[in-house]
């Protein structure tokens, strides 16, 4: 099952070279470019905009250029004139040809500026003191203000290769002071562990709601959801903290923060109906059962904030679709493209590049603007004793819900 899954990709992160850039090869690199984009960008007409113009200002631009640093403002400003969020250059060498090291941290657009929309628990952005609201000024020296940033700026400058370090200024929300953060990035649990250590039951009113956290949309973090839900009675002998899982009211799946990944069809699919019916009897010492048990579908909510991205934003539009439950808390981040594939070019680089375009029934795009919740809630930290507000407001959602 995992092998046909992982056939379908959402957003591909496929090996990195680690080569140095050959400086010999900047006119060849601006026509590899230039190629590959009339080539494989999902619109033949390139969205309207002047490209032979741009290519031909950013070969004069190459020509007094001087340092890589200069070429590759280049590179992203030619880029950029195609207003594509998943369409940019990552430089060789910038990522590693493995396993990414992350700082833990995930952001998105808050007000006239960033802040910090997802803090990874024991990552280093956690171990600074960073927190859900924090404003984020720059990061490795770019300031971030009212200027819009892509995927690239937003998710990948904080993932690296394990032990490199990245610099964020940042200032605690309600506070003038600024402080500066070197943090060394590490190697992140996998997606299937994390939604595990998650998971846990909130207690409101007599009745419960289980909670999980994904930080990614992984094949192995997909199903580590469907193995929370399908038998409720197993993750408690997993996970004592879990005791009382299988007398859940409903399901709070929170997905702010979450950068994407593959195609999120798996979740949906197994939320909206009934998955399994029953193979075979299992007999032990307890006594005789179907396995796997039918599953029985619960209220969902789904949590998002301006951090939600890409793959994480399809999830919120395949919610609304099939009316799986109410979507809760801020505008996605409108990184809703619908696929970036990536190139590797002859001096090592990478070109990421939107071979599609996701839009709803009506033929909406939701890329630049995000998608927009049932429910509207600022993510900030919750009062003394309470979940964030984000997670209060969804529960509030689900006792209002039909069933």
């Amino acid at each position: 099952m995992k092998a046909a899954i992982a056939a379908a990709l959402l957003l591909s992160f496929p090996p990195l070279p680690a080569r140095g850039e050959r400086v010999g090869v900047r006119g060849d690199l601006l026509a590899e470019i230039d190629r590959t984009v009339r080539e494989g960008f999902w619109d033949p007409k390139l969205k309207g905009v002047d490209w032979g113009g741009a290519i031909a200002r950013a070969r004069d631009e190459l020509a007094r250029s001087r340092t890589a640093a200069e070429r590759n403002t280049v590179y992203d400003r030619l880029l950029a004139t195609l207003d594509d969020s998943h369409t940019f250059r990552v430089p060789a060498g910038r990522l590693p040809s493995g396993r990414w090291g992350t700082a833990g941290l995930r952001i998105g657009r808050d007000g006239s500026g960033y802040a910090v929309k997802g803090v990874v628990p024991e990552s280093p952005a956690d171990k600074s003191g960073m927190r859900i609201g924090d404003r984020v000024l720059s990061v490795d020296g770019r300031r971030y203000g009212s200027e819009r940033v892509g995927f690239r700026d937003l998710f990948l400058v904080f993932e690296g290769a394990a032990g490199t370090p990245v610099e964020i200024t940042w200032r605690r929300d309600g506070e003038s002071a600024a402080r500066t953060s070197r943090l060394t990035r590490v190697l992140e649990e996998p997606g299937d562990a994390l939604v595990w250590k998650s998971a846990h039951i909130v207690r409101r009113d007599g009745r419960s709601y289980g909670y999980a956290r994904l930080w990614g949309i992984g094949v192995d973090t997909a199903l580590a959801v469907v193995d929370l839900l399908l038998d409720r009675a197993e993750p408690p002998k997993a996970r004592p903290v879990l005791q009382g899982w299988d007398a859940i009211d409903g399901f709070l799946l929170d997905v702010r923060g979450n950068s994407g990944g593959y195609d999120p069809n798996i979740l949906t699919t197994f939320l909206r109906g009934r998955w399994s019916g029953g193979d075979y009897w299992m007999r032990t010492r307890e006594g005789r059962r179907l396995v796997p048990p039918e599953y029985r579908p619960l209220p969902v909510a789904l949590l998002v904030n301006s951090g939600t991205a890409s793959a994480g934003e399809a999830l919120a539009l395949k919610f609304r679709a099939h009316r799986i439950g109410p979507v809760v808390g801020e505008v996605t981040a409108g990184m809703a493209s619908g696929g970036a594939h990536s190139h590797r070019l002859s001096d090592g680089s990478l070109l990421w590049m939107s071979a599609a375009k996701i839009e709803d029934a009506a033929g909406r795009s939701y890329e630049g603007e995000g998608v927009p919740p049932d429910v509207v809630v600022a993510d900030r930290p919750g009062a003394p004793g309470a979940e964030d507000a984000i997670v209060e407001a969804a529960i509030r959602a689900l006792e209002r819900y039909p069933r």
